[in-house]
């Protein structure tokens, strides 16, 4: 028995993320099959399961896996390090405790996160610096996804929702802007997220490369929370009196740390996988044009 080249499967598909990756925009020379706990999933587990999730590899032969499940609320990862470790290790483990007796072997794409850096950036992926419990789960799933051969993806990623259930960076501020909502904008937090639709394509080139091991994947030429936030409001004309400017340690409603500077080198995905990632103005300028629609 081998994989079928033309079937993927897809943990935690029902996401914001999933929900763009299966808009139908791409991977269209392949069939996907969606792990989640929706109705609409084609196996409805939370891969506890590993009789299950065995069977069903057996019976679908994906040649790829690419896997999205992740609990990404910083605050509750910190309350509850015993829940993030299940969610964002054990799941990996069983899902590849399943697939370790089969006859063939998937390709495993996992996307992680740009939280596991803090200091000075743009950060090479070697210089890894866990300041919660968030990114030291992430980092531990990276582990467990590299000793099986996978390819991982550090990013982060803004764009308008395909789903009800998730709203990003971009559509909060859509919302809050157009409502003439005061909200505070982080001046001392850097990063440098891609659009959805970029982190999608390359998803995609993921799945058809034979490249491994872990990799920065986001835009050049990062920027602060609160430029990010402005730039975004002078692409659409909306509102911005109701924005200011704030550090993270000037407001009360942050429980748990989080890093101030998550920008990414990401020149080795691009030797790695012959691509030129856009800088972080042209992603916001095009993920604005999904809200001009």
């Amino acid at each position: 028995m081998s994989a079928d080249p033309k079937n993927i499967l897809v943990l935690g598909g029902s996401g914001l993320l999933g929900s763009e990756l299966l808009s139908g925009n791409y991977l269209k020379g392949y069939r996907c099959f969606v792990q989640g706990r929706e109705a609409a999933a084609d196996v409805q587990t939370s891969l506890e399961d590993i009789t299950r999730i065995r069977e069903f590899l057996m019976r679908v032969q994906p040649a790829a896996i690419i896997n999205l499940i992740g609990l990404t609320n910083v605050d509750l990862c910190e309350k509850s390090p015993n829940e993030a470790y299940k969610v964002n290790v054990h799941t990996l483990e069983r899902m590849l405790a399943a697939v370790q007796p089969l006859p063939y072997k998937p390709r495993l794409i996992h996307i992680s996160t740009d939280q596991v850096y803090d200091g000075c950036g743009p950060h090479l992926e070697e210089n890894v610096t866990l300041t919660n419990y968030y990114a030291f789960s992430k980092y531990a799933a990276e582990l467990v996804a590299v000793a099986a051969g996978a390819i991982v993806l550090r990013t982060n990623f803004f764009g308008k929702s395909r789903t009800v259930k998730r709203e990003s960076l971009t559509d909060w501020l859509y919302r809050e802007l157009s409502a003439g909502r005061n909200i505070q904008v982080f001046e001392d937090v850097l990063f440098s997220p891609l659009s959805i639709k970029s982190l999608c394509e390359v998803i995609e080139k993921a799945v058809e490369s034979n490249v491994e091991g872990v990799f920065n994947l986001g835009a050049h030429a990062g920027m602060s929370k609160a430029d990010f936030a402005f730039n975004f409001a002078n692409c659409l004309d909306l509102p911005k009196f109701a924005m200011s400017r704030v550090e993270t340690n000037n407001v009360n409603f942050l429980k748990t740390y989080r890093p101030k500077d998550m920008r990414l080198d990401v020149s080795a995905i691009e030797r790695a996988m012959n691509i030129r990632l856009p800088t972080l103005t042209e992603e916001i300028e095009r993920a604005a044009q999904e809200y001009r629609k």
